[in-house]
C-alpha cells in the first residue's frame, strides 16, 4: 500500500475546487436574482445605478446606446429597463415605442430617466409606453422603491388570469409563503370544479372558459373580504382565510354552486397551516385532504 506523503513543513494545501461547480452556483444565483436592464450612456451615471441596484439585490445589465439597449431587453427579458431619454443611436422615446409595440417586449417594465424637468417631456415618455418616469437628479431610495413597484405590478399582471382576472399560482405562493413565515395561521380551501374536462371535450374550450369564469365570480364573491382568491388554471381555484372562516366559505361557494344547476359539481379540500414550515409541505398535506363535496 503506498503511503501518503504529508505536504513539507510551512507549505499549505490548497484545497481543491472544482470549477464546474461554482459555474452551477453562479448560474443558479444569476437566476434567482431579478435582472434590470440600465440604458444609460454616461458612464458614470450607468457606474452609480448599478451599485445602488446591486446593493438592493439585483442583477444589472448595461446598455450604453438604445439599440443595445433594445437587443437586451430582446435577449435577457430582464424584469425591468432603466432607460434614459437621452441616447445615441437611438432616443429612449424610439426604445419603449419598438418595446411596447412588441407583443414579448411590451411585458417589460419600463423606468425613464430624464434630465429634463417640462411636464410635456414626461407626458410624450408616457404616452410611448413608458410605466414610470423619474427626474434627474434622483434619491437612489426612490428609484429603489419605484423599481420594485414596476416590478411587483408587472408580475401581477403576468401572473393574473385572464377569465377571471384572480391571481394565479405565482402570487399564491407568495402570499401563502408570507403568512408561514410571519408565523401567522391561516387555512386554505381548495375548490375544483368536477366536470370542467367533460365540458371542455363535449362542447370545446369557450364553453369550459365561461364555466370556469363563473364559478370565478362565485369564488371572489364568497370570499371577498374574508380571504385571498386564486385561480390556479382550468376548474381549480383556491381561497386563504383565517381558521375559522375556510370550512364556511368552502360549503357557501360548493351550495350555491348546486343551487345554479350548472350540470357540474364543486368539491372542496380544506387544510389548516399549523405546524407548516414551508409552501412545499402544505401542498403535499393539501393533496392529502379530506374531500368535503
Amino acid at each position: 500500500m503506498k503511503r501518503l506523503r504529508s505536504p513539507p513543513s510551512g507549505v499549505k494545501v490548497q484545497p481543491h475546487v472544482d470549477s464546474n461547480k461554482i459555474c452551477v452556483i453562479r448560474y443558479k444565483t444569476a437566476m434567482l436574482l431579478k435582472k434590470i436592464v440600465v440604458a444609460e450612456d454616461d458612464d458614470g451615471v450607468a457606474h452609480m445605478l448599478a451599485a445602488a441596484l446591486g446593493d438592493a439585490g439585483y442583477l444589472v445589465l448595461r446598455a450604453r446606446d438604445g439599440e443595445e439597449a433594445l437587443a437586451q431587453v430582446r435577449a435577457q427579458m430582464p424584469d425591468a429597463l432603466i432607460l434614459d431619454v437621452m441616447m445615441p443611436k437611438l432616443t429612449g422615446l424610439e426604445v419603449v415605442r419598438k418595446l411596447k409595440h412588441d407583443v414579448v417586449t411590451s411585458r417589460v417594465p419600463v423606468l425613464m430617466l430624464t434630465s429634463l424637468g417640462d411636464v410635456d417631456d414626461k407626458v410624450h415618455g408616457l404616452d410611448a409606453g413608458a410605466d414610470d418616469y423619474l427626474t434627474k437628479p434622483f434619491d437612489f431610495r426612490e428609484l429603489r422603491a419605484r423599481v420594485k413597484a414596476l416590478i411587483r405590478q408587472s408580475q401581477r399582471e403576468r401572473d393574473r388570469d385572464p377569465d377571471t382576472s384572480l391571481p394565479g399560482s405565482s402570487a399564491l405562493e407568495d402570499h401563502v409563503g408570507k403568512l408561514i413565515e410571519g408565523g401567522k395561521p391561516f387555512a386554505i380551501a381548495y375548490l375544483e370544479l368536477v366536470g370542467y374536462q367533460d365540458r371542455f371535450d363535449r362542447e370545446g374550450f369557450v364553453a369550459a372558459r365561461a364555466l370556469s369564469r363563473r364559478l370565478g365570480e362565485l369564488v371572489l364573491d364568497r370570499s371577498r373580504g374574508l380571504g385571498f382568491a386564486a385561480h390556479l388554471g382550468s376548474g381549480d381555484f383556491v381561497v386563504v382565510s383565517a381558521p375559522a372562516d375556510a370550512d364556511m366559505i368552502a360549503g357557501d361557494i360548493t351550495e350555491a354552486w348546486a343551487r345554479d344547476a350548472h350540470g357540474t359539481t364543486v368539491r372542496a379540500r380544506v387544510v389548516q397551516s399549523e405546524g407548516c414550515r414551508s409552501v412545499e409541505e402544505l401542498a403535499t398535506r393539501l393533496a392529502k385532504g379530506a374531500l368535503l363535496g
